[in-house]
């Protein structure tokens, strides 16, 4: 699960410099528009993303956790999932009334690389809550869903594996397992972390 394509990953710190090339050569010439300056930004703010993605991949990831109800983790993803995917609807159901240790602002982070794997293309996401257990141990399953019409296999790209690399160590640090699914209902992740004893 954490493995990912270094052809891709190559292929996109090219794409992504060529893009900034392109851009910059753009604003200095003298018929350059606001537009070109701002697609120039736009390159710059890609390429230090996809960096700091790639170094996180590779540098040790300090956890923070703090004692958290379910219901305000799950809030914090949906909060993200709203952000991430603009006008796209995402909708909560179910609840598990536990208590787990996580380090929300990395989890939440997770959920990115997440979104990405996913790739509702503003079709929604469905996140559903419950009660579960994995190998004798309690805990909560935060299943990430999109509809049928979502696509049978997101394109892979560099970017997008590296942070589907980083969501499964962020979740594996909190001893948790994440599990991807596709079927006739659509195409989901779960999540699973274990629940504070």
């Amino acid at each position: 699960m954490n493995e990912f394509d270094s052809s891709a990953i190559i292929r996109d710190l090219e794409m992504l410099l060529d893009q900034l090339y392109f851009w910059a050569k753009r604003a200095q010439e003298s018929r350059s528009t606001s537009d070109d300056g701002r697609m120039l930004g736009v390159a710059t703010a890609n390429l230090e993303a996809f960096v700091t993605t790639l170094l996180d991949c590779f540098r040790p990831l300090e956890l923070v956790p703090i004692r958290v109800p379910t219901s305000d983790l799950v809030s914090a993803i949906a909060m993200r999932a709203r952000g991430e995917l603009g006008a796209a609807s995402v909708t909560v159901s179910g609840e598990a009334n536990e208590i787990v240790s996580a380090d929300v602002a990395l989890l939440t982070r997770a959920v990115s690389g997440i979104l990405r794997r996913l790739d509702p293309c503003g079709r929604g996401l469905h996140l559903a809550v419950a009660r579960a257990e994995r190998g004798g141990r309690h805990g909560i399953e935060i299943a990430l869903r999109t509809g049928p019409e979502a696509r049978a296999g997101a394109p892979r790209h560099g970017t997008a594996e590296l942070e589907w690399a980083l969501a499964g160590r962020v979740v594996a640090l909190h001893a948790g397992e994440v599990q991807e699914h596709a079927g006739p209902r659509g195409r989901a992740i779960t999540l699973f972390l274990p629940a504070d004893s």
